[in-house]
């Protein structure tokens, strides 16, 4: 069996991320972006497996613990659960080649643009490329969606789901 996956970006898709230099880490800095959690619903309702790619350097970097990334992926849970949704997988790089944690200072294929969370995921459930897609807000977030061999959708405006409903991708699948 093959599966629908939408991979969505956190930090500037789900979440603000013109806080803490990009870098959110705290509960109290995390704020949903307008229609991510509506838009998580939607592609549930679609059948969509939804999964969280995200790139955490701020560990490697050491502006924060890679148990700070946890407890904020566990709050994002529980709202998305109080919400009657879920997201079905989250997977994040805490490694950056100019790190200062030793532990996480090196080069690693799970960083995007390269595709390691996209063979993570194609592992668990066969991604069927011509029908799952990235939503992202960087450049390497369009590169790991080109090298996944999927669609990539450039994300910069106020509300995901009006973007989402925009677009109309989703229909066209």
């Amino acid at each position: 069996m093959i599966y629908k996956i939408a991979f969505l970006d956190r930090d500037g898709v789900i979440n603000k991320s013109n806080i803490q230099n990009g870098y959110i880490c705290k509960i109290k800095h995390f704020k949903f972006i307008p229609g991510s959690i509506k838009t998580i619903k939607y592609l549930k309702s679609l059948n969509y497996k939804v999964v969280i790619v995200s790139n955490q350097s701020g560990v490697a970097r050491g502006y924060f613990k890679i148990r700070d990334i946890y407890k904020l992926h566990n709050y994002l849970k529980k709202i998305l659960k109080k919400n009657n949704t879920q997201i079905d997988k989250i997977l994040f790089c805490p490694f950056h080649i100019d790190g200062k944690i030793t532990k996480y200072k090196k080069f690693s294929k799970l960083r995007k643009p390269e595709i390691g969370m996209f063979k993570i995921v194609n592992k668990i459930w066969k991604v069927d490329k011509n029908k799952s897609f990235m939503i992202g807000d960087q450049k390497t977030d369009m590169q790991f969606a080109e090298k996944s061999g999927i669609k990539g959708f450039f994300f910069k405006k106020k509300n995901l789901y009006k973007f989402v409903k925009s677009k109309k991708f989703i229909n066209n699948f």
